[in-house]
């Protein structure tokens, strides 16, 4: 580490990632093949790393030097709106044969209803 400059592991990368994605010791434990303790020694380490003991603060220190990046945590529900609208985006170019203008309503209708879902979810961090 120099600098601003953290350099993780493929382990401390993604216990960080799971753990941001709620996933429990256990569970993290057996997906990265490391007996429990050990994560509380990988815990440690990252948290020297970070120069903090806050677990938040850690998170988002990760997210703001690109080491977590927001769209590998994008809502299930985000995603599939965003899915349907390319579908239907891609559609419509299949559809007309030359001049294709990309719809502003489509546009509109998008991030209306991305906005919209997203004031009603609930974000949840350890």
């Amino acid at each position: 580490m120099e600098g601003n400059l953290i350099t993780l592991s493929n382990i401390e990368k993604y216990f960080l990632k799971l753990s941001v994605l709620n996933f429990d010791d256990q569970y993290i434990a057996d997906f990265l093949s490391l007996r429990k303790e050990d994560l509380s020694y990988v815990r440690g380490t990252l948290k020297k790393k970070f120069k903090t003991k806050n677990w938040t603060v850690l998170i988002q220190k990760a997210f703001e030097l690109g080491i977590l990046k927001k769209q590998d945590y994008v809502d299930a529900t985000v995603e599939k709106i965003a899915l349907g609208y390319a579908s239907k985006i891609i559609k419509d170019f299949k559809d007309i044969s030359y001049g294709y203008q990309f719809s502003q309503d489509t546009v509109l209708d998008f991030d209306h209803t991305v906005t919209s879902t997203l004031k009603h979810l609930i974000i949840t961090s350890k």
